[in-house]
């Protein structure tokens, strides 16, 4: 999942001059590549953690009325 401008850039398809102009905004700016790494990190550990993951899957059983495993 990608936050344009947040964890990364969205461009649109075949588009390649705005690949380039993402690209070379990303190359020029170190600190701008850091901070959506960090951005994308702390999205990807709250959203896909294995406890959410696995809670949200028990939750999807609960409601099916499925029997515990």
């Amino acid at each position: 999942m990608v936050i344009d401008g947040v964890n990364g850039r969205l461009v649109p398809p075949r588009n390649m001059g705005a690949l380039a102009e993402a690209l070379a905004e990303l190359i020029a700016s170190p600190e701008k590549r850091s901070a959506m790494g960090q951005a994308g990190r702390k999205m990807a550990e709250q959203e896909f953690s294995q406890t959410r993951i696995i809670a949200e899957t028990l939750q999807v059983y609960r409601e099916l009325k499925l029997p515990a495993a």
